[in-house]
């Protein structure tokens, strides 16, 4: 006998059903995607970028004081630290060792010439012998001084004798004496000794006159001499060699008891009371400069203050050379060539608009700036102004407590908007 099938029929799900729970769960998973995946496709629609918060950075904008300078660096130098050089050609022996202090005035070398010494001696000897010859000079002019004088003395003589015997023939030409041949040839002999007496006083002042000359030129070619020989023994004073300033005995030029020549420097004298520092400063801030001018100097984590004393005419490797005079501070030790970091101040605004120096400037051009708003940032046109190493003046387009990315924009400087992912 043949059993029903009955036993083997299954009840089967309603169609209908089954596609009702396959719906249901595609649904639940369209929604559960939509739901993560909707800021990134409003970023999309909308053209908005994501961008690392930790790749960026920010700074306020706030108001305070800002002053426009320049970092250079540079090199500490003393203000006066003179060569010395040697006077004369000879061997030279060095007195004080680098490191030495040494005083105004301090013998710190001298030389030895032989040849100076022995032009001293020729000219003394020259000195002497015009010496001699100047006082024999002197003499044989008193002696023809003495003789002229005698010849005035005999001509006033026979001046005497002739008048009185003129006055005598007068007489005797009254009483008939004499005859009047006689008495015209007493007249003409007094005639003849006054003559005689005025030539020979003439001659005595001419005489005078030569003899002073002669005595001058003998004197000068004395003191012509003496000058000479005066310049030799300054050359000679000189050889020993005195530090013109005090101060710090710097680097040895010259080797001990070496032969130099005259005019060679020998060793260098540091005077450690007044310092300057040599600055390079880029040629872009030449226009800038000015005398005067406040720098702070850095000098190993000491701060001092200087002012620019001078600045280069000319420009060396892009560089502008600036000198700047340093008030020493004596609790700061100092050294010669010392390296050296410095700001120079060309302007100060008070309360100003401001904020921190960034790549961002590069970016826009100081034209536009990325403002943060909780986690977006909106680009946002402004205009800068002065400009410090730190700081960059805002004139317009943004407020004080706006938080603004300063790094570099090339991740996002096609964009108006960024969103910020932690």
């Amino acid at each position: 006998m043949i059993n029903e099938p009955s036993g083997q029929d299954q009840v089967m799900a309603s169609p209908t059903k089954k596609r009702w729970k396959k719906a249901s769960a595609i649904g639940l998973s369209i929604a559960l995607l939509s739901w993560f995946s909707l800021p990134t496709l409003s970023q999309w629609v909308d053209g908005v970028p994501s961008v690392e918060r930790l790749s960026v950075i920010s700074a306020p904008v706030f108001k305070g004081d800002l002053i426009r300078d320049v970092a250079v660096s540079g090199k500490l130098v003393a203000a006066n630290a003179p060569t010395l050089y040697s006077t004369e050609a000879g061997q030279i022996t060095l007195l004080a060792k680098p490191g030495d202090i040494v005083k105004m005035g301090d013998i710190v070398a001298t030389l030895a010439s032989p040849e100076l010494k022995a032009k001293i001696a020729q000219q003394q000897a020259n000195l002497a012998r015009l010496k001699i010859e100047a006082s024999r000079g002197a003499l044989i002019d008193s002696e023809a001084q003495l003789d002229l004088e005698r010849s005035l003395d005999t001509a006033q003589v026979r001046l005497n004798a002739s008048k009185r015997e003129l006055k005598r023939a007068e007489i005797s030409f009254e009483k008939q004496v004499i005859s009047q041949l006689d008495f015209v040839t007493t007249q003409d002999a007094k005639l003849e000794a006054e003559l005689f007496y005025q030539h020979a006083k003439k001659r005595v002042e001419l005489a005078q006159k030569r003899l002073n000359f002669e005595n001058q030129t003998r004197q000068f070619s004395v003191k012509s001499q003496q000058i000479v020989l005066d310049e030799l023994e300054r050359r000679q004073h000189q050889l020993a060699i005195a530090a013109p300033v005090a101060g710090v005995v710097g680097n040895w030029l010259a080797q001990q008891k070496d032969r130099v020549a005259s005019t060679q420097a020998i060793m260098t004298i540091v005077d450690l009371s007044q310092y300057q520092a040599e600055l390079n400063v880029p040629e872009f801030y030449a226009d800038d400069l000015g005398i005067g001018l406040r720098v702070n100097l850095n000098i190993s984590g000491n701060e001092l203050i200087g002012q620019i004393s001078s600045i280069s005419p000319e420009v060396k490797n892009n560089q502008v050379m600036v000198r700047v005079t340093v008030t020493a501070n004596n609790d700061i030790k100092l050294r010669q060539n010392q390296r050296l970091n410095a700001r120079i101040e060309f302007e100060k605004k008070d309360d100003v608009l401001m904020v921190k120096r960034g790549a961002f400037l590069k970016s826009t051009g100081g034209k536009s700036a990325f403002v943060l708003n909780a986690n977006r940032a909106t680009r946002q046109a402004i205009s800068i102004g002065s400009q410090s190493v730190e700081f960059v003046e805002i004139t317009s387009g943004l407020s004080a407590g706006d938080e603004v990315i300063i790094s570099n924009y090339s991740d996002f400087e096609l964009h108006n908007k960024i969103k910020l992912a932690n």
